[in-house]
């Protein structure tokens, strides 16, 4: 397989640098012009102030490691890509990229300067592939890893719509009944003097409650939502939501096993591509979003740091599946680490996929049975009165 020729030469000094100094995190965009130092320092205003979405990374990796296969240069796959790109804000950056690379510096150096679209894991990753010479491999594994993220997020948005969409049709319905449609019954009901089902007047008073009181219960649902929206955002609100999810009865076995499929994709990446462990570990961690494994990976840096194995932490986690901590620290003890961390992450991303096929199937039938009841209940409310209304027209008869 063809490696990727690079302006200059990359030194291990330089591959440690772009391990320790890479940058984290989500993508920015804008359009950018080339007409003057002023007119660039604007345009980069405007790029960090853009979006450069997930999926135009995963798309340039892809194209990328295509060209880097086929023996293509850095420099010109570079100035190919951003010539071809169709989204102003990554093109500008890939410019920016390509002037870089040809101004002496190397591909990891480069895009440590793009810090608000390049992570840390993703150049310290490139860096590791210069230093050893196999970044036509590693790009490809980076393209695997970002389209299998894809792939998950459309799988996951495409099977929640229906419960979605459930979901809010049947509460708007319910809504429409319970403060437009009741009401006009009540009024009928209250010409007759007959007593109403204990479900009847219950749905009554809390509809005249919202309807006559709604500027009260309007604002404290929207302070509630507000407040639970922003106890979301603080560390203990993440903490405890992820937490949630991973020991919740059945949403635990698709959680788990997604995080655990992309944490050990992206450990295996950057060990199978010659980032040390600890480096590994670190990089890893500062790209996970859940807590618990941010928490796990922080233990399992210090315990390294500390001399110890993984195996010492590892094997007393409850949110790693037992079958995985047995693997992992079967590898570590015979230096298989990298190879079997990447496997089981395949592993574990399409056994997630198909635990959440599973779950969006489990999830659609009792939505559909819980607000069908609701409904039912509701019409009965309706209805019953009337049955009795008409029963009382009859006798009068």
């Amino acid at each position: 397989m063809p490696a990727i020729s690079f302006d200059k030469p990359l030194s291990s000094d330089s591959a440690s640098a772009g391990i320790a100094d890479a940058s984290l995190t989500p993508g920015l965009g804008g359009e950018l012009t080339w007409n003057s130092p002023d007119a660039l320092e604007i345009s980069n205003k405007k790029v960090r102030h853009g979006a450069i979405r997930p999926q135009d990374i995963a798309e340039f990796t892809s194209q990328f490691a295509i060209m880097s296969r086929s023996g293509i240069d850095v420099a010109s796959a570079l100035g190919s890509l951003a010539s071809q790109c169709q989204r102003p804000a990554l093109a500008q950056v890939l410019r920016e990229v390509h002037e870089s690379v040809l101004a002496g510096s190397t591909l990891s150096e480069a895009m440590r300067q793009q810090t608000h679209v390049f992570d840390r894991s993703f150049v310290a990753t490139i860096a590791a592939g210069e230093a050893s010479g196999e970044m036509s491999r590693v790009l490809r594994q980076l393209a695997q890893i970002q389209q299998s993220e894809m792939r998950s997020r459309r799988a996951m948005k495409s099977m929640m719509t229906y419960p979605i969409l459930l979901i809010s049709v049947a509460s708007s319905v319910i809504v429409g009944l319970v403060l437009f449609v009741l009401p006009q019954f009540a009024q009928i009901f209250s010409q007759y003097e007959m007593s109403l089902p204990a479900v009847t007047q219950m749905l009554i008073s809390l509809a005249a409650e919202l309807r006559g009181r709604w500027w009260i219960w309007f604002p404290m649902f929207a302070i509630t939502v507000t407040g639970l929206w922003t106890w979301r955002k603080t560390d203990q609100g993440r903490r405890s939501l992820d937490a949630l999810w991973l020991h919740t009865p059945v949403i635990q076995q698709v959680c788990r096993t997604h995080l655990v499929g992309r944490t050990c994709q992206l450990l295996g990446l950057m060990l199978d591509s010659g980032v040390p462990l600890l480096d590994s570990l670190r990089l890893t961690r500062e790209a996970t979003d859940n807590r618990l494994y941010k928490e796990l990976l922080a233990e399992s840096e210090e315990a390294v740091i500390n001399g110890r194995s993984l195996a010492s932490v590892w094997q007393h986690s409850d949110i790693i599946p037992q079958s995985a901590r047995e693997m992992m620290i079967t590898a570590e003890s015979t230096g298989n680490l990298g190879e079997v961390s990447q496997l089981l992450g395949e592993y574990y991303d399409e056994e997630a996929q198909g635990r959440m096929r599973q779950l969006v199937g489990l999830l659609e039938p009792v939505i559909t049975v819980v607000m069908g009841a609701i409904v039912a209940v509701i019409v009965l409310a309706v209805m019953l009165p009337v049955f009795d209304l008409s029963t009382l027209s009859q006798k009068g008869h």
